[in-house]
């Protein structure tokens, strides 16, 4: 449903990816997340009972700049360097904001979606974020 009402909206350059991630090494099992993408940002949202009750919890995430690590490494000639990739633009700004307010307005609308669709007590559906 979430993917769904993504798609929806039609934001440009944002993909919507099931991904399973570990609980903690390699042969931990792992966790379904449903992964929200645009650029560097990523949203990685799961929905899993917990006892007699549900959560759903999200979590936002911007990966590292990689050509900016690189650049770290070589002293403060590139540390330098690396701050200046790394600083972003109001445009760049501004877009970041508006995918991650979009973002969350959107799951909060699945998670009400949720409590409203499947008779949930309001306390029994837990949303982390």
């Amino acid at each position: 449903m979430l993917k769904q009402m993504v798609r929806d909206h039609q934001y440009p350059d944002v993909t919507c990816t099931p991904v399973t991630l570990k609980e903690s090494g390699l042969f931990s099992s792992g966790r379904e997340y449903l992964r929200i993408s645009r650029g560097r940002y990523n949203y990685y949202v799961c929905a899993s009972p917990f006892g007699r009750s549900f959560f759903i919890s999200w979590w936002h995430q911007e990966d590292a700049h990689k050509a900016a690590n690189v650049a770290r490494k070589f002293g403060l000639l590139g540390r330098s360097v690396a701050q200046r990739m790394e600083s972003k633009t109001f445009y760049e700004l501004d877009t970041e904001l508006m995918f991650t307010a979009s973002i969350n307005a959107i799951i909060k609308m699945a998670v009400e979606k949720v409590k409203a669709d499947k008779g949930h007590r309001m306390d029994a559906v837990i949303d982390i974020h």
